[in-house]
């Protein structure tokens, strides 16, 4: 363990305990601007300690007086940290159940408006899903990881249709994302992450008006093609300092 690793859980704990009491405190006020903004100082932070340089590309198409259902690729740990310093638009997102078992971390998100699904319960994900395309329909934007877990070597993973309902349910645009650069900075099993770029790649938003569910299995493909699609036209991610590392 590097003194930068140390640092960065110094301030990750700072700072979940500071901007998780503040987006707390918006929630039970009703006022998810107000965690959306707590959760972009987290993320900012955090990147940050890390020594990770975020740098956003497609940002001119997000129409920010719009919700949408953003579908990111999975390869790592910073994902979400990346996604909330990065995206020029707040979200609240779909997490699995899971999440909630982790100390002090997991009561604090159950409590900031995150909507969180069972994998191993149907009925319950159905449940879970309406209840975030009331969300969406409401104004606020939701982030669903798509594959579902993690990537264990980079590549983008067949999708899961749950994503793909619940914009269909909403009949909002979907918002696809490619991120470049995370997977070699702190992949799968990973408790520290290396200095570098990180690309959050946005892409033009794909429609769903008029689309019905019989439409999602062509949705999937086109969002994959689309996001898988975004690493071929990256820049190469450079490598590391061996000394910083």
């Amino acid at each position: 363990m590097t003194a930068r690793d140390i640092w960065f859980y110094v301030v990750f704990t700072a700072q979940t305990a500071q901007c998780g009491a503040r987006a707390m405190l918006s929630a039970v006020s009703g006022n998810p601007r107000g965690v959306e903004a707590m959760q972009r100082k987290w993320g900012h932070a955090l990147v940050q300690a890390a020594a990770v340089d975020v740098q956003t590309e497609g940002a001119e198409y997000v129409d920010p007086r719009k919700p949408y259902v953003v579908l990111s690729n999975h390869t790592s740990g910073l994902d979400p940290l990346v996604l909330f310093a990065g995206m020029p638009i707040g979200f609240t997102y779909v997490a699995k159940s899971e999440l909630l078992r982790i100390p002090i971390f997991g009561w604090i998100i159950g409590r900031t408006g995150a909507v969180f699904i069972d994998r191993g319960n149907a009925a319950s994900a159905r449940g879970t899903l309406s209840k975030a395309a009331d969300r969406v329909r409401a104004g606020q934007s939701v982030l669903v990881f798509p594959e579902g877990t993690r990537s264990l070597d980079g590549k983008v993973q067949e999708f899961k249709k749950g994503g793909f309902v619940l914009a269909l349910e909403a009949q909002v645009d979907l918002l696809p994302v490619t991120i470049i650069g995370a997977f070699e900075s702190c992949p799968t099993g990973s408790n520290f992450a290396k200095p570098g770029k990180v690309i959050l790649r946005i892409h033009p938003p794909i429609s769903t008006r008029g689309l019905g569910y019989e439409d999602r299995d062509a949705l999937m493909a086109r969002a994959h093609a689309v996001i898988a699609g975004g690493f071929e036209t990256a820049e190469a991610v450079p490598e590391r300092d061996a000394e910083a590392a």
